[in-house]
């Protein structure tokens, strides 16, 4: 965990630079989609974490898709949000259904009974 935390501190500009911008574009594509702002803003720092994590793991497997390394960044990058989005998404379902879960076990009950003697019927003449 130290060694992510140093890695992430130590990232080079390049990184930062390509997270930044994908991450940005994700934040305004989520906010056009999902029209809320507030889980753009909860899904911007997802992104980002997702972005360095992938990054690191790629780093510390030796998994180089390319030669070039610029590009070995910008992949690593996109894998990583790609795969945070689908976590974010999921645990934002479950969270949904958990709070439906919990409304209804404190929804109001009615007391009285749908009966036809207890409703007010209009007379006809």
């Amino acid at each position: 965990m130290l060694e992510f935390l140093e890695r992430a501190v130590t990232v080079d500009t390049y990184t930062l630079v390509v997270v930044a911008l994908l991450s940005g574009w994700a934040g305004v594509l989520t906010l056009h989609v999902l029209s809320r702002a507030v889980l753009a803003l909860i899904f911007v720092p997802g992104f980002i974490f997702g972005a360095f994590v992938t990054n690191y793991l790629f780093e510390l497997a030796h998994f180089v898709p390319t030669h070039d390394r610029e590009t070995n960044v910008v992949i690593a990058c996109t894998v990583g949000m790609i795969v945070a989005l689908f976590v974010l998404l999921i645990s934002l379902r479950a969270m949904a259904l958990v709070t439906r879960i919990r409304s209804r076990h404190y929804e109001f009950k009615r007391d009285m009974r749908e009966d036809a003697s207890f409703r007010r019927e209009l007379r006809r003449v």
